[in-house]
């Protein structure tokens, strides 16, 4: 598999981190948890923070 672009990955994770949002704002967690861990299953963590979500990729 070739190696994503930076910019790719960011641009896949913020629209993801968005619908996260969305779906947290409408009080669906079961959607908002889905997203958070199809993230951290391609090796994504987010962090919850007063200025919304930060990601990294996780170390192994």
């Amino acid at each position: 598999m070739a190696d994503l672009p930076l910019g790719a990955l960011t641009s896949l994770v913020e629209e993801l981190l968005e619908r996260r949002q969305a779906a947290r704002k409408a009080k669906d967690f079961t959607e908002a948890d889905a997203v958070r861990d199809r993230l951290l299953a391609a090796g994504i963590s987010v962090e919850d923070g007063a200025d919304g979500p930060t990601w990294s990729l996780k170390n192994n």
